[in-house]
């Protein structure tokens, strides 16, 4: 849904996100085959890069921007994307773990049920939530 703003008149609703890797197969193994996300067409650009389905969003894989490095601390307020998970996270998670991947659990959130974040081998951050049901504050 779009949200018209009083000043510009513009509507806005979120689109994409995209973040860099250091290698657009190494990026579809984590992204895709790890993680779980649905691979989608992409368009012919004169770079390399890979995009998936997420939640009705779109995640760009490009090459060749910044990466934060693979021994970037893992915090929470770092810049990150953040999918909700309906299931059982905690054996997500495990699977995650068995593939050698770091995962913080902010303890007690006052956002959300459950707020995990994870990197990837390139040091982007990405939050698995459960968010709190609406009206439940």
């Amino acid at each position: 849904m779009a949200h018209t703003h009083a000043v510009h008149g513009l509507g806005f609703r979120m689109d994409h996100a995209s973040v860099s890797v250091g290698d657009v197969e190494a990026g579809i193994a984590f992204y895709g085959d790890l993680i779980g996300f649905h691979r989608i067409d992409r368009p012919n650009f004169d770079f390399p890069g890979a995009w998936f389905e997420v939640g009705g969003l779109a995640l760009h894989l490009t090459t060749g921007g910044d990466t934060r490095g693979a021994d970037a601390a893992l915090r929470p307020n770092d810049p990150h994307f953040a999918v909700a998970v309906d299931g059982d996270l905690d054996a997500f998670l495990d699977h995650l773990r068995g593939h050698g991947v770091e995962v913080f659990e902010l303890e007690n959130s006052p956002a959300a049920l459950r707020q995990t974040f994870v990197k990837d081998p390139w040091g982007n951050v990405i939050e698995f939530c459960i968010n709190r049901p609406p009206g439940s504050d």
